[in-house]
This record gives C-alpha cells, sequence and structure tokens, in this order.
C-alpha cells in the first residue's frame, strides 16, 4: 500500500498539468472575449455550454466521476464568462 506522500507527489504532478492547460485555456477564452467585443455577440451561450456539458459527459470514462467532471467544467465555464465579461468590460480586447 502506498503512503500519503506518494499520493500527494501524483497530485501535485497532475496539478502542474491542469494549470499549463488551464493557461493554455484563458488565452483562448481571451481571444473569444475579442472576438465577442469585436462582433457584439454576448458572453452568455447557453447551448454552447449545454454542449460542453454533454461532450465533457461523454469523454468521462468512470461514470461515478460523470456528475462531478460536469460541475467542474460549469464552475469552469463560469469563471471564463466572468473573465470574458471584464476583458471586454475593460477594453483591454484589441
Amino acid at each position: 500500500m502506498e503512503n500519503l506522500e506518494v499520493q500527494r507527489e501524483k497530485i501535485d504532478v497532475i496539478d502542474r498539468q491542469i494549470v499549463s492547460l488551464l493557461e493554455e485555456r484563458l488565452k483562448v477564452v481571451e481571444e473569444v472575449a475579442r472576438i465577442k467585443k469585436e462582433q457584439n455577440i454576448a458572453v452568455l451561450d447557453t447551448a454552447r455550454e449545454q454542449k460542453v456539458l454533454e461532450k465533457v459527459a461523454q469523454y468521462v470514462e468512470e461514470p461515478k466521476y460523470r456528475k462531478i467532471i460536469q460541475d467542474t467544467y460549469q464552475s469552469l465555464m463560469d469563471i471564463s464568462k466572468a473573465y470574458q465579461k471584464d476583458k471586454i468590460e475593460d477594453k483591454k480586447c484589441k
């Protein structure tokens, strides 16, 4: 049986990967905000959010994790919408 420290080290490695992917995702979110501002498109796109959640559910291999992963993505999208709104309102999107 592996000890707690080994498991935490595994989580640390995964966290580094997640952070890198989140930074990459936020760069894309910035571009999305710029395009939405340019084309006067609303930040909220409920149909898109639903499609994302449906796709995420299909990606999940372990059914017992499906709901929590979808909830995580909903939170991620909520944070992304707030970030887009801030970028648009700050007039920092060029």
